[in-house]
């Protein structure tokens, strides 16, 4: 009874808002799905499968209400080189395996991590691939027959080979679009009766016509076959499944940023939440099933999600519903798909490529840090200059590296001579003569991992000249300390037994506490009073002060 008021309910309040949303988005999405195919260096229909198995499985299993997979600019330029490397098993493989990836993602609950990854590493790699898809459509936009080219500059150098070629019709048609799309919102956003109508379709009609009118001989998308794709096995080849394992894995980390950025959105304009695990489970499904249908890797494609919310979407089903009008398209429109000028396409994502690269974002980033541009350029230069698996290596190399320098800058180890002799602990210091003559307090600010040994080294090695009996090491300011961290503080103990000086470690961290507790040979060395451990600087100071006294009352009783 309570699934039938909820199918009721269903009927009553969100089935004509998801239906008109799910048209909507795939009369949207139809030249999207074929133009990534075709700019993927695929067969049109491939797109197509993409956007309708990806967008009806995640819509399923994913965790976000509105958001719409399918083919999409982010997965175009992996994809060619995929192919280029790989052929079409490679391809279909590739996106077998970093489905696998996605699954275990969500599963192991690592979606959450995706928003550490420094924006100049998203930022370069986004704004190359944008630049990548905008060089790729140059002779699509011309009018030129020219293979699909895995380096920006092969593209470059044959337009330029095939400039006497160029098509004046295919060239209007491309301006035009792209003119289309800019500016057809701008002018008629006061028209109530035309303003709804997505810029992409008029651009469509028309640029279709005048191919049916000029009867003009420039590049179409040609036959799209009609009907459900066969079910086919893959090459499960074990050589190649190591090849394609470095680019199944930069296919699934772009997909992650990807999905997860286009649930964001969705968040933001829905007032929603999501459940990025679970999106991360839904997407690995569909990238795992794509292959077995001729789908290439899909992903969260925020364009086509934002018009499915702005056109009212309520649930999950809009999503699906949208795969099914694709899917009706594509067994009865096929034939009409077919003069489709190539030149339009370019001009659907020339305008998409100008959006991926964010120059305000280049602003901010150069205006703010010296460090983040570096990294923001040379993962740019490499993603366009180079392939994108070398480039997500480099990338997340550098944020590493970022990510060191920037923690050993944060370390600072101090003594209290720099702080107010007046107050607190050194109030208590230099009131006690003995205290004054006999104790070294350092402050130990920041992470004691082996990026900070340097800073340990030189701090200590600056005091080396004065000998002092008792070393305190104030460690409140202290989040973690790793191996190297661990084995340093231990050398530094053992060194200053030798020299007859003891050390007290002082107002520790839980966490850091529970690590020095699971080393035997740390524990030993409190167990034999190497080292002290105190929670407070201030007890630290009182147990030397009453050691003292003790030391005193034996000599004189002796």
């Amino acid at each position: 009874m309570e699934i039938q008021n909820k199918v009721s309910e269903y009927f009553k309040n969100s089935l004509a808002n998801d239906l008109r949303a799910g048209a909507i988005t795939a009369i949207v999405g139809l030249p999207l799905a074929i133009a990534f195919a075709i700019a993927s260096g695929v067969e049109p229909q491939m797109g197509l499968y993409t956007a309708i198995i990806a967008g009806m499985l995640v819509s399923a299993t994913g965790g976000s209400k509105y958001s719409i997979s399918g083919p999409s600019s982010a997965m175009t330029v992996i994809t060619l080189s995929t192919l280029h490397s790989f052929g079409l098993e490679g391809i279909l493989l590739a996106g077998f395996v970093a489905g696998v990836f996605q699954v275990s993602f969500g599963l192991l609950k690592l979606g959450k991590f995706v928003k550490y990854i420094p924006l100049p590493v998203i930022s370069g790699f986004t704004s190359g691939i944008g630049a990548m898809l905008l060089i790729g459509q140059i002779p699509n936009a011309f009018g030129l027959v020219i293979e699909s080219k895995e380096q920006a500059w092969e593209t470059i150098y044959a337009v330029i080979s095939n400039i006497n070629n160029i098509s004046r019709t295919a060239t209007v048609i491309c301006i035009g679009t792209v003119l289309l799309l800019l500016y057809f919102p701008v002018l008629v956003s006061k028209i109530r009766i035309i303003r709804s109508l997505p810029p992409s379709i008029i651009a469509l009609v028309l640029s279709t016509l005048v191919v049916f009118r000029l009867n003009t001989d420039i590049p179409l998308v040609g036959n799209i076959p009609s009907g459900l794709p066969q079910i086919q096995m893959l090459n499960f080849d074990l050589e190649l499944l190591i090849d394609v394992l470095p680019a199944a894995f930069t296919i699934a980390l772009l997909g992650t940023i990807q999905s997860l950025l286009c649930a964001v959105v969705c968040d933001g304009m829905t007032n929603s939440k999501h459940d990025s695990n679970r999106e991360l489970v839904g997407q690995g499904i569909a990238n795992m099933t794509l292959p077995f249908f001729s789908g290439i890797a899909g992903t969260g494609a925020i364009a086509r999600t934002a018009i499915n919310i702005r056109e009212g979407a309520k649930t999950q089903m809009a999503g699906i519903f949208q795969s099914l009008i694709l899917l009706i398209i594509l067994l009865y429109l096929g034939p009409i798909a077919a003069f489709i000028p190539k030149a339009y396409l370019a001009g659907v994502l020339i305008v998409v490529s100008m959006r991926m690269i964010n120059v305000d974002e280049f602003k901010t980033t150069m205006n703010i840090s010296k460090m983040d541009s570096t990294v923001l350029l040379v993962t740019f230069v490499l993603t366009v200059l180079t392939n994108l698996v070398f480039a997500a290596q480099i990338g997340m190399f550098l944020s590493i590296v970022l990510l060191f320098v920037r923690l050993t800058n944060v370390i600072d180890i101090q003594t209290m001579e720099n702080y107010d002799k007046t107050s607190g602990i050194n109030a208590t210091i230099f009131a006690d003569p003995y205290l004054k003559n006999n104790v070294l307090v350092y402050t130990i600010n920041g992470p004691f991992f082996f990026g900070a040994m340097n800073v340990f080294e030189s701090k200590i090695n600056e005091h080396m000249n004065i000998s002092k009996p008792h070393i305190i090491l104030r460690m409140r300011y202290v989040p973690f300390i790793d191996a190297t961290g661990m084995e340093r503080l231990k050398s530094f103990i053992r060194s200053s037994k030798k020299q007859r000086q003891k050390v007290y470690l002082t107002s520790i961290q839980p966490e850091v506490m529970r690590i020095m507790e699971n080393d035997w040979e740390l524990t030993e060395l409190m167990k034999k009073q190497h080292v002290h451990v105190f929670d407070s600087t201030q007890e630290a100071l009182e147990f030397v002060k009453e050691e003292n006294e003790n030391k005193k009352n034996k000599n004189q009783i002796e």
